[in-house]
């Protein structure tokens, strides 16, 4: 063989024919091809279109605008079959897609994605769906754009400089799957927000499954409360501090159990250094009767139900620790509030006793951790003379009467005391009554809140999807991209919770690329890691037809393969088209 007529070009694949595999498992391109067949005339359907957008996303995340100009940089045909070309995916063909899964609906293509998930998986009858909102950053000018409309909120971003969206996700508890999503405008409120979600659970998930949704504390209130029950789902969620009964529940508790080491241990959070101590979590539930809105009657008015709900009342060692660390900061800020407002209100003077003593005591109400001792003082000012020039040696000048109030701070144990039990315990509230959710069940379910507010759900979107800043032109394009990014996370999150699951089967993780010894818990990103450096080589001899040559994985790469169930010849063989 002349080596002088070998010629060779090589282009990097990476970790995405692993993405192609399991968007293929997952079947979301028939999904979307079932809706949007191929035009006789497009060169790629919009359901690739999607599949190309999930590839960026996976990988870094391009603007849209330079989709195109990445896609000729790999090996496309690899990924997506033969005669594909990156430049089929420019700006317009990928907008011109957004549109069409707009026209067609978000929800409705997300829905029948998340039936089919839940088909294969007949066995999983007790569903745990962790559900939050979110807001999300719009650059541009979206003047009397439809709803849902850019607008000004509460942004979560700190941007509130910034027009936004409210974005709206629940996922499937144990992996971490997209259930549904909700794009809402900038002002609308959470509570709105999660009815909506609700909504489309209710209208998703069939009733032969036990459901239980758990939520922040934006889900407590008697509106939305009342919709999980009416669906027939269960619920557990925070319960915010503005509810009267928490205050009364968490003084209930301590009376029963007045030291924390009386409350019994309902869970334990590893060290996450060798210094540190095990963290523990006590507490007890009551059962209390909570007024609920089932629906409304003909009139519109709410029909009004006592339901009887479990709370569980949390003591965390770890809260109490925060509350001692900041003791100290506080007690200084309110000292020096209080001195504040001594100088601009009662250094003046009053004109009378009564007066003086009144606004001490509006001055000292604010504060917590201080008691105040308050006492009233009178002095004689001399008052200017009302004429001018030298008076008489007869004149007598005139004074008047003013009144002082002065105010000693000395801090409150007791006070002190009471607030730190308050800021160490949080309240959990459930509808589970029987004795198959313990209050140990209740806490563990809550506690995997993170599911969605960390880098399976929020914090993912927000961060590597880089979900915001979006720079497309209409609200229709930021929702069907909103739908994109589910299925990216679904892919994502899949991926992590398989590979996880299959490793602890077998007792031993993927190695760390960076630690260099197994871990049993590696997330995705982690994972891909050891597909960085696999490029797709191709040779011609003579002239001939370039041919592909299969690229050798490093063993570790091989591993993450056999967990997830997938063969080789994703990096040698292109998909039929």
């Amino acid at each position: 063989m002349d080596l002088n007529a070998l010629q060779h070009r090589v282009l990097p694949v990476g970790h995405l024919p692993v993405i192609r595999g399991l968007i293929d498992r997952l079947g979301f391109k028939e999904v979307i091809d079932r809706y949007l067949p191929q035009h006789p005339l497009a060169k790629v359907s919009d359901a690739e279109c999607v599949v190309a957008m999930i590839f960026n996303i996976l990988s870094g995340r391009q603007s849209i605008w330079r989709i195109d100009q990445w896609l000729e940089k790999i090996d496309l045909e690899l990924l997506m079959g033969s005669g594909v070309e990156g430049a089929f995916f420019n700006d317009t063909r990928l907008g011109g897609a957004l549109d069409r899964l707009d026209e067609i609906g978000t929800d409705r293509i997300l829905g029948d994605v998340v039936t089919a998930f839940l088909a294969s998986r007949d066995a999983e009858e007790a569903l745990t769906v962790h559900m939050d909102t979110t807001s999300v950053s719009l650059y541009g000018d979206y003047e009397d754009a439809p709803s849902p409309s850019p607008a000004y909120g509460f942004s979560k971003d700190k941007r509130p400089d910034l027009r936004q969206l409210i974005y709206g996700l629940a996922l499937h508890g144990p992996m971490g799957i997209p259930m549904a999503m909700t794009v809402n405008s900038g002002n609308t409120p959470d509570q709105t927000s999660n009815r909506d979600l609700l909504a489309k659970l209710t209208a998703l998930l069939p009733d032969s499954r036990e459901v239980t949704v758990v939520a922040d504390c934006k889900l407590v209130d008697a509106d939305t409360v009342g919709q999980v029950l009416s669906a027939g789902f269960h619920l557990v969620s925070l319960v915010p501090k503005s509810f009267g009964l928490r205050g009364e529940l968490v003084r209930k508790a301590w009376e029963d159990m007045p030291t924390s080491d009386d409350w019994p241990i309902l869970a334990e959070r590893p060290p996450e250094r060798k210094d540190e101590a095990v963290r523990l979590y006590r507490g007890r539930s009551y059962e209390r009767a909570m007024r609920v809105h089932l629906g409304r009657d003909e009139h519109g008015a709410p029909k009004v139900s006592e339901e009887t709900m479990r709370f569980v009342v949390v003591w965390s060692d770890q809260l109490a620790e925060r509350f001692d660390a900041a003791l100290e900061d506080k007690l200084a800020r309110e000292a020096e509030a209080l001195g504040k407002t001594h100088s601009r209100l009662l250094a003046a003077g009053f004109a009378c006793e009564a007066d003086a003593r009144r606004a001490a005591e509006r001055a000292i109400k604010p504060l917590e951790h201080h008691r105040a001792e308050v006492t009233v003082r009178s002095e004689v000012r001399t008052l200017k003379r009302p004429q001018r020039g030298r008076p008489r040696k007869d004149d007598v000048a005139p004074t008047e009467v003013v009144w002082f109030a002065d105010i000693a701070l000395q801090r409150d144990d007791d006070a002190i005391n009471a607030a730190r039990r308050e800021a160490s315990c949080f309240v959990l509230i459930t509808d589970w009554l029987s004795d198959t959710w313990t209050d140990q069940r209740v806490l563990n379910e809550y506690r995997h809140q993170h599911i969605i507010e960390g880098h399976t759900g929020f914090r993912w979107l927000k961060g590597p999807a880089a979900v915001a800043p979006v720079h497309l032109n209409n609200p229709r394009r930021i929702r069907a991209f909103g739908l994109v990014l589910i299925l990216a996370l679904m892919v994502r999150n899949y991926l992590q919770a398989t590979m996880r699951s299959a490793a602890s089967e077998r007792g031993l993780g993927v190695k760390h690329p960076f630690r260099k010894k197994p871990d049993l818990k590696l997330t995705t990103e982690m994972a891909m890691e050891w597909f960085g450096a696999v490029w797709v080589v191709f040779v011609s001899l003579d002239g001939e037809t370039w041919r592909r040559t299969t690229p050798t994985l490093r063993a570790e790469a091989k591993d993450v393969l056999e967990l997830l169930g997938l063969r080789e010849e994703l990096f040698a063989r292109p998909p039929p088209r």
